[in-house]
């Protein structure tokens, strides 16, 4: 029950996480494309963009880190543990540092590539190489502290740490750009700013609640990266491919329309950007328990995550998807007509773009954390790295050379997603021993009835209420919550999944009023 528990305190933390997220992207997206225009807008979505394509230059081992350290927590040796952190640690720091370097070098060529515009020239060659240097080492060093605490399954302190640092940062924003005379720089100053205080954050939190975990100069074992080095390749051939799939299109955007392209493009996937982690908090803090069955060779609970974690990824998908999908175009409306005019349709474009893409990747479910726990990614590879090329060439295509202009980017994305999502459930599902069809039965068909409930009551509730205002989208948001709340209650979960959460929520009450009268 402690495992529930702690998996309901990660999941309520992300829930909260995202809340503040969306509500600060709500109040952000409008205020930076006023204060910075649609070229520094799109300009800074393109350093964020430089950045991550950047990170995956570290040959997959960040990813592979929280594996492997989950491993040693599985086995409980709190030695080897600090001699991976500690290793890992110097091979980031010096992987960033390398990374920097060159980005420092190249910043003149990348202004030049994505067509920056000559008034805004130098301060975009500045700027990447001021935060491009500075965000690229933090990049690096961080994840290794919040590995570690992911390894010991504390996901709520990382959800924690995210929204007191994203609320600050968005404080210090609206005060620093607002008064700044350069706001690009202004807004550098403070992302800087985030990620130090982030970084130092996680470092406090690693040290209290990794238990046994030290990070030292005794502790270098270069030995230990042998079996990082062997997981991050196949870790390193998937970021590859999905950098290729997802944060390349700002970049082939810029090429073709400049900046002011990316600008168009960045708030559609704004609220996905937002979304996404969360619908997958569930599904992505799997890993350590899918580790720690492989290593003791129990396959029936192994069987039961992949099962009850792909249910309620996907049941938990289906509110955001279909409610980002139907009310798109109402929502764009509202929150970017006054800073781009008739423009937003083209953000409501990618914004539909997206939920349908993204619900594709709700549909894998607990496939990620099951594979990763057993070391299984060849053919996960294998069937993603030549889709992932096709995406990028189809998307130049639709780009630059239809009608289809920047929505064209999601396309490719949404059909491969598409074609792709039944080869990975049946391979799943034969590497843990079942039959597709038991897999299917299981875990898909009570959140397919729930997606058709859904989305009939949502496409009926716009019709109905045609949303005009903020107020009225808030009331179909709310109707349409409902219909999903009692589709998922009735239909997604079991009685006896019912009878476990009911218990959850009273013990976790009775314990509270138990403490209050203590104290």
């Amino acid at each position: 029950m402690s495992t529930i528990r702690q998996i309901l305190r990660n999941t309520v933390t992300g829930w909260l996480a995202v809340a503040l997220r969306t509500a600060i992207a709500l109040v952000m997206v409008p205020f930076l494309l006023t204060r910075l225009g649609k070229e520094g807008y799109g300009l800074v979505g393109l350093l964020g963009v430089i950045v991550s394509m950047a990170g995956v230059a570290d040959l997959g081992l960040r990813s592979a880190l929280g594996r492997e350290l989950a491993e040693q927590v599985a086995r409980k040796d709190r030695r080897a543990f600090s001699e991976l952190a500690s290793t890992a640690l110097v091979l980031y720091l010096c992987l960033g540092t390398a990374l920097a370097l060159i980005g420092w070098m190249l910043a003149p060529w990348f202004v030049t590539v994505f067509k920056v515009s000559e008034s805004l020239r130098m301060d975009a060659i500045w700027l990447l190489r001021i935060y491009g240097t500075g965000s690229l080492i933090l990049s690096f060093v961080t994840p290794v502290f919040a590995s570690g605490l992911s390894s010991h399954h504390r996901f709520d302190v990382v959800n924690s740490i995210q929204i007191v640092g994203g609320t600050l940062c968005s404080l210090m924003l609206f005060a620093v750009i607002y008064f700044f005379d350069n706001p690009l720089y202004g807004w550098v100053g403070v992302m800087l700013t985030f990620q130090v205080i982030t970084l130092l954050t996680k470092i406090a939190c690693f040290k209290r609640f990794c238990e046994g975990a030290e990070i030292g100069v005794r502790f270098l074992r270069p030995s230990r990266l042998r079996s990082l080095f062997r997981l991050g390749g196949s870790m390193y051939a998937l970021q590859m491919t999905q950098a290729l799939s997802e944060r390349s299109d700002p970049l082939v955007i810029s090429a073709f329309f400049g900046p002011a392209g990316v600008a168009l493009y960045q708030p559609g996937g704004r609220l996905s950007r937002v979304v996404r982690p969360v619908v997958l908090t569930l599904a992505q803090q799997m890993h350590p328990l899918t580790t720690k069955q492989h290593v003791e060779g129990n396959q029936g609970k192994m069987k039961q995550i992949l099962f009850s974690g792909t249910r309620y990824t996907l049941l938990l998908g289906i509110l955001f998807s279909v409610g980002l999908f139907i009310f798109a175009d109402s929502f764009c409306r509202l929150w970017l007509f006054e800073s781009i005019g008739d423009d937003y349709r083209v953000a409501a474009l990618v914004m539909m773009g997206w939920a349908l893409a993204d619900f594709t990747t709700y549909a894998a479910g607990t496939q990620w954390s099951v594979l990763l726990g057993k070391k299984r990614l060849k053919f996960l590879i294998w069937t993603q790295l030549p889709t992932a090329v096709l995406n990028v060439l189809v998307s130049i295509y639709l780009i630059g050379f239809t009608k289809l202009g920047i929505p064209g980017a999601l396309v490719a994305t949404v059909l491969i997603g598409i074609i792709r999502r039944p080869i990975l459930i049946w391979h799943t599902a034969r590497v843990c021993g079942l039959r597709a069809r038991d897999y299917l039965r299981e875990a898909y068909a009570q959140p397919a009835v729930c997606l058709l409930a859904t989305l009939a009551g949502a496409y009926w509730i716009r019709s109905a209420i045609q949303p005009d205002s903020y107020f009225s989208l808030i009331i179909c948001a709310v109707l349409t919550a409902g219909i999903w709340g009692a589709g998922c209650w009735m239909i997604g979960f079991n009685s006896g999944e019912r009878q476990v959460m009911l218990a959850v929520v009273r013990r976790t009450v009775f314990r509270r009023k138990a403490e209050e009268r203590s104290a």
